[in-house]
């Protein structure tokens, strides 16, 4: 049975003239008229010495980013006659993944411990990366379908409402990660997404749990994939800039949660600092320098249309105007989220039609993808 019968939407969503323009590279990608980022990234030479220190490294990234974006503007068969080199950009992105790791940065919770030594912080995962699942995902966004989505155990959250509970919190009371999922290295997981590809996937989606906790692998995976297909971040998005550093040029599709509308929401309900500042901070920068195709997830919880909602809304409106928002209705009182009265409850249909018709004021496209 082909994903087109089980989702006629997949096909139509295309006849959409705002989908078509701003989702345009990457439907290009899809039809093999572009090549994802991370294959151009390989053809961009990079020589460095490993043992160079992490400034160093750092400010020949910033040289090599900027080269990277002038590779962009090459059309296909200006690529194609590219030699690929055995010391590239993705190589340079990984040696400072590796670094960033001696004293971790990758969320902003920065708890810098060496997870190399297998130190662990927040979200307990060392520098071994755990793979809960891979299948083609047949319940994404209409453009996504089929999606070869890879979920890693572990995040740097801690929702009381998490639906994924399982592989994202659950496991902290036992401690040991190594209970409830695989161990995968970047070889391996590459291996996952090829499999993935050659099963008709059109992108492959790296969530969790999140994927934060696993850039180093993610990235080195890149070094071994074979097929021209989409690169795709789905992720509560609570990066450090210097994570999102490796990622912004390597991505060619984002898939961010936006939450909540304020920091006292996301520090109730999700125990993190700073919530609404670091992640507008850094969709400003993916819609800005990233690719900007972008479909944000906004959740929408009960008793918190003004204070998460609507801000959400204006932000995405007046900031990030060439993202799709999926607006969804799916949020249910799972987890612990039985201790707070306000949200011990399904939202109403009068809380989901008064987001959905603030969004149409706002002149947001969202209907394609919720």
């Amino acid at each position: 049975m082909s994903f087109r019968f089980l989702r006629p939407d997949s096909n139509s969503v295309w006849n959409n003239t705002e989908i078509k323009q701003r989702f345009s590279r990457y439907r290009s990608i899809i039809h093999n008229n572009s090549f994802s980022r991370y294959i151009i990234a390989k053809s961009l030479q990079c020589d460095f010495d490993s043992d160079n220190q992490l400034d160093a490294l750092e400010e020949l990234h910033k040289e090599k980013s900027e080269q990277f974006k002038e590779l962009l503007a090459l059309d296909n068969s200006q690529l194609k006659k590219r030699a690929t080199f055995d010391s590239n950009y993705l190589t340079l992105n990984h040696k400072i993944a590796e670094k960033y790791l001696e004293d971790c940065i990758f969320c902003e919770r920065k708890c810098k411990i060496n997870r190399i030594d297998g130190k662990k912080g927040f979200c307990l995962v060392s520098e071994k990366t755990f793979l809960a699942s891979a299948f083609l995902h047949y319940g994404e966004e209409s453009v996504l379908v089929p999606s070869g989505t890879i979920f890693f155990q572990g995040c740097n959250f801690g929702c009381v409402f998490c639906q994924n509970y399982d592989i994202s919190q659950s496991w902290k009371d036992i401690k040991d990660i190594s209970e409830t999922a695989r161990s995968i290295n970047g070889r391996e997981l590459s291996e996952v997404a090829d499999r993935l590809a050659s099963k008709g996937a059109l992108n492959i989606n790296y969530v969790g749990g999140d994927p934060i906790p696993n850039i180093h692998t993610i990235i080195e995976n890149l070094l071994y994939q074979k097929n021209n297909i989409c690169q795709l971040w789905n992720s509560n998005f609570y990066l450090s800039n210097e994570s999102l550093s490796l990622l912004v040029d390597l991505m060619d599709f984002w898939l961010p949660d936006f939450k909540y509308g304020n920091n006292e929401c996301g520090k109730k309900y999700s125990n993190i600092n700073n919530y609404y500042d670091i992640l507008t901070r850094n969709l400003k920068r993916i819609h800005d320098d990233g690719s900007g195709e972008i479909i944000i997830r906004h959740l929408v919880m009960p008793n918190h249309i003004e204070c998460c909602s609507k801000p959400i809304l204006d932000f995405i409106a007046n900031e990030i105007p060439k993202c799709v928002v999926n607006i969804m209705g799916q949020y249910r009182p799972e987890y612990q989220a039985h201790n707070f009265d306000e949200i011990n409850r399904r939202p109403s249909s009068d809380e989901l039609v008064e987001v959905k018709n603030y969004a149409d004021q706002l002149g947001i496209v969202w209907k394609p993808v919720s």
